[in-house]
């Protein structure tokens, strides 16, 4: 009776000391499966690892090119002076403002543009008296976020414009050699420029000299605030510029969520950036896909065909194991478990490797310095499990037909 409670618990033992006994003995084909594995873990670790990074720094460096999104009034009928387009209300973006909660990430701001003329204070010699520009009027600190290309090359390079402040383009400040402290008069311009025989105007201390590489270099920026006061348009914007991150599909939807949210507003995606920043990525997700499936069908191959030889060469060991009472299922079970440990220990060390792999191509390649992502590890620590262990099932059906007795004779 005692004995026969304690076989199961002796079959146990004898099932892990087999299993042990298979990988410490020395084989050339199971050397060759873990290499194999080891080098489709590496770069199945080396590509999630580049496209988890690249495809976050691609998305910020997609963000510096400024707003995807432009909300703007619908027509042109409330036209203000010297104003480019139509106006809307500027509660509009309040409305907008308390959306964001539900859009992780996304950033705005509203913009006022008007054509106005600058002039030095005081005028020099040399210089033009004046000059048509378009001056924008908004929150300088929203600018800064939502186009976090610009940089400021002279100036601090912080905090908002006061009352009273500007920025202007860097090719501006050239053509009348402003600096950060000098000061400038702007004065509306066009048939908008008297009012009652009064020219409206303001003067402004330079506070920055900005430089983006496109037309803001020819502009001026003063808060919202002064600029409405300018004009006489208090309360009133050109269009309020939206940057929403994600994929092509997310952005039309949030769009559509937009247009259902304002009506009576024009809610226009700028598609050479959606649609520009969805090809990239879809290719590279491609890539990705095409290289993974082609790796793991050779490594699947690879793996199948040592693991075959391994059968092949250990006949007489499961015929013997056969003999001695051994069912398909237990020789089935050690024979996956042996593959299975092969992906555990060439798993981890591919992850090690592919990662180091990685950050020497992003910085090789792409000069950016890229971190190990690290959700990839699970992915491909089970990864390669799996594929190790499926890659058993072929040669199991080799061992099923394996009969003791003719094995045991030789034939």
């Amino acid at each position: 009776m005692s004995d026969r409670v304690e076989q199961p618990g002796r079959r146990r033992s004898l099932f892990w000391r087999l299993w042990f006994r298979s990988l410490v003995v020395r084989r050339p084909q199971a050397a060759l499966a873990v290499i194999a594995l080891f080098v489709g873990a590496a770069l199945a670790s080396m590509l999630l690892n580049l496209y988890s990074d690249v495809h976050r720094k691609m998305t910020e460096e997609f963000r510096s090119y400024g707003a995807n999104v432009i909300l703007s009034s619908q027509g042109v009928t409330s036209v203000g002076r010297g104003s480019i387009g139509g106006l809307m209300d500027e509660a509009a973006f309040a409305r907008l403002e308390s959306m964001r909660a539900k859009a992780p990430g996304m950033t705005a701001a509203p913009i006022l543009y008007l054509v106005t003329e600058i002039s030095r204070v005081p005028q020099e010699p040399r210089m033009p008296d004046f000059e048509n520009v378009v001056a924008v009027g908004s929150d300088f600190n929203a600018l800064k976020a939502l186009v976090p290309g610009w940089r400021v090359s002279a100036g601090a390079d912080d905090g908002p414009l006061h009352t009273g402040e500007c920025a202007v383009g860097s090719r501006l400040a050239h053509r009348f050699r402003l600096k950060p402290g000098d000061t400038v008069k702007l004065s509306l311009a066009g048939e908008a420029r008297t009012v009652g025989g009064v020219t409206p105007s303001r003067t402004f201390r330079v506070a920055h000299v900005i430089s983006t590489g496109s037309s803001e270099d020819d502009q001026i920026f003063v808060s919202l605030a002064d600029l409405q006061k300018l004009a006489n348009i208090e309360g009133k914007i050109s269009v309020i510029a939206v940057n929403i991150p994600g994929q092509t599909a997310a952005i039309e939807r949030s769009v559509q969520q937009l247009r259902t949210a304002f009506p009576q507003l024009d809610v226009r995606p700028i598609r050479q950036i959606v649609y520009s920043q969805g090809k990239v990525l879809h290719t590279i997700r491609g890539l990705l896909v095409s290289l993974m499936g082609l790796i793991l069908a050779i490594i699947a191959l690879c793996v199948m065909a040592t693991m075959t030889a391994i059968v092949l060469e250990r006949r007489k060991d499961i015929a013997v194991m056969k003999a001695l009472g051994a069912s398909n299922h237990d020789v089935t079970r050690l024979l996956v478990m042996e593959g299975a440990s092969l992906g555990i220990f060439a798993g981890i060390g591919g992850f090690v490797l592919g990662g180091f792999l990685a950050a020497l191509v992003g910085e090789r390649l792409f000069g950016v310095n890229l971190s190990i992502v690290w959700w990839t590890l699970p992915v491909v620590w089970f990864g390669t499990v799996a594929l190790a262990a499926l890659a058993t099932f072929f040669p199991v059906g080799i061992m099923r037909r394996i009969q003791p007795a003719t094995a045991l004779k030789g034939e």
